[in-house]
């Protein structure tokens, strides 16, 4: 049988990224993950060789040769380690190589603190991509990259109190930060300096009675829809990504996950709160899926490439008006050159 052309043609790009280095010009190597958005939104083989062609010219830097060895056993030795991010990821190939995804996957975020916000998210969300393309080297990466910039947001919540809803969680951090501007030049580097506020740490509730990522998930998409900020973006992302890895993983260990999600997402709305304003309503989008995705294929911005993919999934799954009128607000500015924001 004759296998998918666009399969065939995004799994060459997926094991050709493996040159590239975690790091890129001025942000994170978001390449890998823009790749499986596009193929999943239609794009053809030659638009996925020039999306690729395209990083590969204006934002990728080769990956580091790697010097070091890094056993299965001794893979948490290198939490934090950015230095071992190469062997990391050979460790984790082998190792998927031999036992499947899962079991590495589920190991890994059952031993290791649970850091849903480790490289603005980014980490989470190539893990989710990587699934979905059931590319071995791409979940390598994504478990080395969660390993060696591993950024976790630790709270002990047994005591709070409940938010009434995932949206009061939120506000309540947002005014608690309200004058407060968090310094950082990437979205990373502010949810390091969030992580350690006691301002920030004394406004987490714990997570809503019942709490599920589908009230997670409608709660950042109603915050994006009013306040269209780029570490906003990155919650609605994270968290579809979330939904996309806790899928595979038991549901006894997805509810000991879920409040590491939930905090993770109060200190990215903490990082806002003194530099955001509310937008007025917006009129509904007046495009269809169709046009919208169109234009997502054909932008060169990753980020609108993977937000909109994200809207549509998120949309298929639990219809609102928003996905599709956020994802059109998102095309519709992605035309014209923009600066890009390091994550």
């Amino acid at each position: 049988m004759q296998q998918d052309p666009v399969h065939l043609k995004l799994n060459l790009l997926l094991d050709a990224n493996a040159g590239f280095d975690l790091a890129a010009r001025g942000t994170t190597n978001h390449c890998p993950m823009a790749l499986v958005a596009l193929a999943r939104m239609g794009a053809s083989p030659a638009r996925l060789q020039a999306f690729f062609d395209m990083w590969a010219r204006e934002y990728a830097l080769n990956a580091v040769p790697v010097g070091t060895i890094v056993r299965r056993h001794a893979w948490w030795q290198y939490l934090g380690n950015q230095g071992a991010f190469g062997a990391l990821r050979l460790c984790f190939l082998n190792w998927i190589t031999d036992v499947g995804a899962l079991p590495v996957i589920t190991t890994v975020l059952e031993e290791a603190p649970f850091a849903p916000a480790t490289l603005a998210f980014h980490a989470l969300i190539r893990l989710a991509y990587g699934m979905e393309a059931k590319h071995h080297g791409e979940i390598a990466t994504a478990l080395a990259a969660y390993v060696s910039s591993h950024l976790p947001v630790e709270l002990e919540l047994d005591a709070s109190a409940p938010a009434e809803s995932a949206e009061a969680g939120f506000e309540r951090v947002i005014q608690a930060m309200r004058d407060v501007v968090v310094p950082g030049q990437s979205i990373t580097a502010r949810l390091g300096v969030v992580a350690s506020d006691a301002r920030f740490r004394a406004a987490v509730l714990a997570p809503p009675a019942h709490a599920c990522l589908d009230e997670l998930a409608h709660a950042t998409l109603r915050a994006y829809w009013r306040m269209p900020d780029f570490t906003v973006l990155h919650t609605v992302t994270a968290t579809h990504a979330a939904r996309i890895v806790f899928a595979g993983l038991p549901d006894s260990m997805v509810s000991r996950l879920l409040p590491g999600m939930w905090i993770a997402l109060c200190a990215a709305y903490a990082t806002i709160a003194g530099r955001v304003k509310e937008t007025g309503e917006v009129p509904l989008a007046a495009a269809d899926w169709n046009e919208v995705c169109r234009m997502a294929v054909a932008s060169d911005d990753d980020h609108v490439i993977k937000m909109t993919y994200t809207c549509l999934c998120e949309d298929r799954r639990h219809p609102s008006p928003l996905y599709l009128a956020s994802a059109a607000r998102l095309v519709g500015v992605s035309q014209a050159k923009r600066k890009r924001v390091p994550a």
